[in-house]
């Protein structure tokens, strides 16, 4: 018999990431519903710390796989591993982020164990006693409930700002599992840190620009430093990084990132399907376009109308005057 709400419990430099802490709270919303435990699965080497910050985060019971051949990343140890701890302890439900990565590993893993799969979703419930997910295609512009068969886990890859992170521990039991034996047929040789990455899938505040800027000199000079006092960091269209504006690692939108930071400023972004596809589930969305039609407007929590290179510089010194940065 299935039994328990898994969260992978993704990591990075010997600490959890903040994707999975949401993801905690939003298992232990799943785990209630359903009348069951919420607990981690940790897959990597010298993963012991993780354990106890997994349950400071909320997990109750915590299955580990720590072992040399998890040290990097590659599809068949990780799905190898995951493998074996589910089998051997039949959870209801497996949840993770929705990075690159996990795209890799749930698809591999679901094919692996041939059970469901919910990829890249906006929301996870219990409805009517049973796990549903719902997921945007087609630019967002079309929105899926998902169901599942009968076969378990059902595993569900989340974007971020889904759930909310728990504020009380959770107690329970360190249960270890073998690494089984598997041909891992990549071999990762050595891992560099990036400097100066951007990264905008775990930004919170997000202030990107578009055509209306006008010129790459009014993009540079207005959104990165509003971006700055807000806390924030900088992105953009499609069209201002194919005009080479801005480069391509500051794209949103459905051939850029994906975001959902808690505060999305669209700058003189009209507001194309390809964009709202990569942004709409921000919590907060604000438009600034000197056009009231502009489709940007239609997902806008709030909109101004009016000249981006009018309305920035005395919203940015309104900011700075309050925040004091």
């Amino acid at each position: 018999m299935a039994h328990g709400v898994w969260v992978l419990i993704e990591h990075k430099n010997g600490e959890i990431a903040p994707i999975t802490k949401e993801l905690l709270g939003k298992g232990k919303e799943l785990a209630d519903g359903l009348g069951q435990s919420l607990a981690g699965l940790v897959l990597g080497s010298n993963v012991s710390g993780l354990v106890e910050q997994a349950r400071a985060a909320g997990a109750g019971n915590v299955y580990v796989v720590d072992d040399a051949a998890l040290a990097s990343y590659t599809t068949d140890g990780y799905v190898a591993a995951a493998k074996a701890a589910i089998e051997a302890h039949q959870p209801e439900v497996l949840l993770t982020g929705s990075s690159l990565q996990m795209r890799d590993f749930t698809g591999a893993l679901a094919a692996e164990l041939g059970t469901g799969l919910a990829p890249d979703v906006t929301g996870v419930s219990i409805e009517g006693g049973a796990v549903q997910a719902v997921r945007p295609s087609h630019g967002a512009n079309v929105i899926n409930a998902l169901t599942f068969g009968s076969e378990r886990p059902m595993i569900v890859s989340v974007r971020r700002q889904v759930g909310q992170p728990l504020d009380a521990a959770g107690s329970g039991e360190t249960i270890n599992v073998a690494m089984p034996q598997t041909e891992i047929r990549t071999k990762v040789r050595n891992v560099e840190q990036r400097t100066g990455a951007v990264n905008l899938a775990d930004a919170m505040v997000i202030v990107s620009g578009g055509r209306g800027m006008g010129s790459p000199e009014n993009y540079e000079k207005l959104i990165p430093e509003l971006a700055r006092v807000l806390g924030g960091t900088h992105g953009a269209s499609r069209a201002i990084v194919d005009a080479g504006w801005v480069p391509y690692e500051r794209q949103v939108g459905q051939t850029g990132k994906t975001v959902a930071p808690k505060l999305y400023m669209a700058c003189g972004i009209s507001g194309a399907i390809q964009h709202l596809a990569g942004m709409r589930s921000s919590n907060t969305i604000v438009a600034i376009n000197k056009d009231p039609e502009a489709p940007i407007f239609k997902v806008a929590t709030y909109g101004i109308v009016g000249d981006v290179n009018d309305v920035l510089p005395a919203l940015t010194e309104e900011v700075k005057a309050k925040t004091g940065r």
